[in-house]
């Protein structure tokens, strides 16, 4: 015998028992009348199908059930399309729940109901989706923002969050927005782990990834600076995926992307303040504690303030091999960047000796650049160190071009000694003799 359920998947379902005039609803009224059957006795799988993607088949199964027992009907949707489609306003994100599951979208962008954009393979895209009113979008973002314990109404109109799965959440909603609420969503389909994977894409070239891997090894302090979507945290997470495996490391990020595998590593992060205006904690907090916590490696997800002037003090007391990402148009714009926000702090500190601290403290800047095609490379790499008390910032790789220079200069030379700089020389100019 076959089930009522079985025979539903080959044909579209037609309820029978009540008029069609009474049974042709809209979604939305369908969605709500399932909701509140399902949250009274399926409240648990709701919650899990919205952290896992893989207990919506479950969630699937119970709404086509549901949906057959009040015998509801919508006009010109089968009953697995209406499933779906209530499976995805319960429990994933509605109407754009359905670029969640496209490995090509890296961004999502919804400026208000009824305009959404995605950017694919690299490309920006206008989108046929649309929302049905604010309350629907507000919902939605409340949804994800909530799962993770933070909140966003007209007394806290913005907030950055995240999925489950790693992809950063930003929303800002009236009276700051004037579109109604808005919602940009970065995904990171792919999680390279390793420098040979961004090699394979065209991120770098092998000569580059040998060298980058040196420096990591010696222990220099480096950051990566480029503009947003050019894949600063992609090749942040790579670098700290190379630490050796005996190093404790300390990750600090607003909101958790760096995955750092088979490493002894502790995740913080910031926290923002409660409806009372207390239990604030900054990066800059967690990085004050991390110094305390016998850290052999620090993890910044990225410099945008006060946490600067800790950092660069940091790297210039005695904490080597320092990894953070910060916004700039070039490797030599990164040190007027973190010269600014480092004056943030409010410390006493005149420019130059402050500059002069930068230039003790920082080896290396990875500067990141997205293509016009939506191709992400590595599109400068540059030394930086100090020559008669003055900072110094000088390319050794340009994508263009290649490398640079003939040989490392000797204020870089002495400033991270012999036997790295012997190290570093091998690796950067034997490897790319030998490409």
């Amino acid at each position: 015998m076959v089930s009522i359920l079985k025979k539903l998947e080959l044909e579209p379902y037609r309820a029978s028992r009540v008029a069609p005039e009474l049974r042709d609803r809209s979604v939305e009224d369908v969605t709500e009348a399932i909701r509140e059957k399902v949250l009274e006795t399926h409240a648990e799988l709701v919650m899990a199908a919205r952290m896992s993607r893989e207990k919506r088949s479950e969630m699937v199964s119970l709404v086509s059930e549901l949906i057959v027992s009040c015998d509801l009907y919508v006009g010109r949707l089968t009953r697995r399309d209406l499933a779906e489609r209530i499976v995805q306003e319960l429990c994933g994100l509605g109407p754009i729940d359905e670029f969640l599951d496209d490995p090509a979208v890296t961004e999502i962008m919804v400026n208000g109901p009824h305009e959404v954009f995605v950017e694919r393979n690299g490309v920006l895209e206008k989108t046929d989706v649309r929302f049905s009113s604010d309350a629907h979008v507000l919902d939605i973002i409340n949804r994800v923002v909530g799962s993770v314990g933070r909140r966003v109404d007209k007394s806290s109109p913005y907030v950055d969050a995240r999925l489950p799965d790693g992809s950063r959440v930003n929303a800002v909603v009236p009276p700051l927005s004037l579109n109604g609420p808005v919602l940009t969503i970065r995904r990171f389909p792919e999680r390279y782990s390793h420098l040979k994977e961004l090699v394979s894409v065209g991120t770098l070239p092998a000569f580059m990834a040998s060298f980058l891997q040196e420096c990591v090894a010696c222990k220099l302090d480096i950051v990566i600076s480029g503009g947003s979507g050019s894949g600063k945290t992609t090749t942040l997470n790579v670098l700290a995926n190379s630490f050796g495996q005996d190093e404790r490391i300390i990750v600090i990020e607003d909101s958790s992307e760096i995955r750092v595998v088979g490493h002894h590593v502790v995740h913080l992060e910031t926290r923002p303040e409660n409806v009372e205006g207390k239990g604030l904690v900054t990066v800059r907090d967690l990085l004050r504690n991390a110094l305390r916590m016998r850290p052999d490696r620090i993890v910044i997800g990225e410099c945008r303030g006060k946490e600067t002037f800790d950092l660069i003090t940091a790297m210039n007391t005695g904490h080597e091999g320092c990894l953070s990402t910060v916004h700039a148009n070039s490797s030599k714009d990164c040190i007027a960047r973190l010269t600014g926000m480092a004056l943030m702090s409010e410390e006493s500190v005149p420019l130059n000796v402050l500059e002069s601290w930068i230039g003790s403290a920082l080896d290396l800047i990875v500067h990141m650049r997205k293509h016009p095609g939506g191709a992400r490379v590595v599109s400068e790499v540059a030394i930086v160190g100090l020559d008669e008390a003055c900072i110094q910032v000088a390319r050794v790789y340009v994508h263009e071009e290649g490398i640079v220079v003939q040989e490392l200069p000797g204020w870089f030379l002495s400033k991270v000694g012999q036997e790295r700089a012997e190290r570093l020389s091998d690796a950067l100019f034997g490897e790319a003799k030998g490409r």
